[in-house]
């Protein structure tokens, strides 16, 4: 199936993208923009940035949580030692994936900001509506994994001089959520985007994902009581009755045809970063980033860096359920050598190799970014918290164990709110592993601090440092400020604890 938005990325990627570094926007849109076409292309554009978001989002996700971790611990190698920042929560202000995924982020949002002042030129009203919309979402769910990751930022929703931007301040993280909000909530409430889109159309946002990115928002920022958590089980079941109400496991997707390049976009992807093969510019880099150092091409061709290490606690997670289908598809242990005939040790996540990939970086792998379980995980989650245990909660967590070839749950086993919760985590943690879900779900929880602290104690590889790894207080869940964003702004406040 042909990928219209990714092939227009590539051939836009010179043409409306090229902004500076943090929060300057110097583009030159006003003379670009003529037509509807015009404006589409700064909405191509603002996907097209999404690509150095996603190559750097590991770095400050997944490996901080207790699903990741550094491969060694004796490399003087500067990646190794920036990863061991990450890994250890001693991060410096001048680590490289801190800083580029800032920069990514920002990146997205300065384009869509490009888009919307000039949404007047585009006559027809529906594509005027979804340019609109995309432009809201895309700017924020980067300031949503800004929030998240750093606290207070700064608010840009419009062009912005370099003289302004080097006494900028930051807004504090109530004023970046209303800003989210208001974003999202236009985006929904006025619904701007189709409720799904058309196959020539496939990796353009729809309405089904602004409801899920809100209702995210709505659960991270509320706590239980306020009635914004109420209308995010309101929202979430709206996609699932979009989606078809799957009650059973044989409803969904294949779990390994899932992240399969042959079956990209299907009825389990509500949201994916797309990428296409073909030396086009536009492949996916996961295969190199992720495949194991050395292996021979009996993985993946080239040199990969084997970066997002699974850790022994995410391997036993999996274990905890002896047939658990979804392990081998996430990550593998072992590869098999067809020079030498042996079974080489060496783990590493699978999820998104591409075994065909034919040059380094040039993968065919989507990414998805909202997906049809994690909706019912979050649904269960909400319902429960909301009142408890339920029939209809217990339903969606047992389609997705269902899927994964394990025991599925009684209402008995299950029985309190307490119980439920606990196994809907659990569930959160396996089923999405490695797909950049997990930190913020720990964050949302309370919960980073404590886990991350248990796997510094339990998990042998820390013991074999020459030095201690001492535990993270709940400061260091946030992360510094850039040093680059200090050079422009001095006047910038840094992080407690940096």
């Amino acid at each position: 199936m042909k990928k219209t938005i990714i092939l227009a990325a590539a051939a836009l990627a010179a043409v409306a993208c090229n902004l500076n570094r943090y929060p300057v926007s110097e583009v030159a849109a006003d003379a670009y923009v003529k037509d509807a076409k015009s404006v589409e292309n700064l909405v191509v554009g603002a996907y097209n940035a999404l690509y150095d978001v996603a190559y750097n989002e590991w770095a400050v996700t997944e490996l901080r949580s207790d699903n990741v971790r550094m491969r060694v611990n004796a490399s003087t190698a500067q990646d190794t030692k920036e990863i061991q920042q990450l890994d250890n929560g001693t991060i410096l202000s001048g680590n490289s994936f801190v800083g580029n995924y800032w920069d990514a982020a920002y990146r997205v949002i300065n384009r869509a900001n490009s888009v919307l002042p000039h949404l007047d030129v585009v006559e027809d009203p529906d594509a005027r509506a979804s340019f609109e919309g995309e432009a809201l979402f895309l700017r924020a769910w980067m300031y949503f994994n800004i929030v998240r990751l750093w606290g207070p930022t700064f608010i840009v929703t419009r062009k912005t001089g370099a003289d302004e931007a080097r006494h900028m301040q930051r807004s504090s993280v109530d004023e970046v959520y209303a800003q989210i909000e208001e974003d999202l909530e236009k985006v929904v409430d006025e619904g701007l985007l189709p409720l799904e889109r058309p196959d020539a159309q496939l990796g353009r946002v729809d309405l089904r994902a602004a409801k899920v990115m809100l209702a995210k928002v709505y659960v991270t920022h509320y706590k239980v009581s306020d009635e914004h958590y109420a209308k995010a089980k309101t929202l979430l079941s709206e996609v699932l009755t979009a989606c078809g109400n799957p009650a059973s496991g044989s409803q969904l997707e294949k779990f390994d045809k899932v992240f399969a390049t042959d079956n990209e976009m299907n009825k389990e992807i509500i949201f994916a970063i797309r990428y296409r093969s073909g030396k086009l510019g536009i492949g996916s880099p996961f295969t190199t980033l992720y495949a194991p150092i050395n292996n021979g091409g009996n993985v993946a061709i080239g040199s990969p860096k084997h970066y997002n290490f699974p850790s022994d606690n995410l391997i036993a997670a999996f274990n905890e359920n002896e047939g658990d289908l979804r392990k081998d598809v996430t990550l593998q242990e072992s590869y098999f050598n067809k020079t030498t005939g042996q079974v080489v040790n060496a783990r590493y996540c699978n999820k998104f190799i591409d075994p065909a990939m034919t040059s380094e970086w040039d993968a065919e792998n989507d990414f998805p970014v909202i997906r049809l379980a994690d909706v019912m995980l979050l649904l269960a989650e909400v319902s429960n918290e909301l009142s408890g245990p339920s029939a209809e909660a217990l339903t969606l967590l047992n389609a997705v164990r269902e899927r994964a070839g394990i025991p599925t749950y009684t209402s008995g086993d299950v029985s309190s709110k307490y119980a439920f919760r606990e196994a809907v985590r659990k569930e959160r943690r396996v089923e999405l592993a490695l797909e950049n879900q997990y930190w913020f779900d720990l964050l949302r929880w309370g919960t980073a601090v404590s886990r991350v602290n248990d796997f510094f104690l339990s998990e042998p590889f820390f013991g074999a440092y020459d030095f201690t790894v001492n535990p993270i207080a709940e400061w260091q869940t946030m992360l510094p400020i850039p040093q680059s964003v200090k050079n422009v702004n001095s006047e910038v406040a840094q992080n407690p604890g940096y």
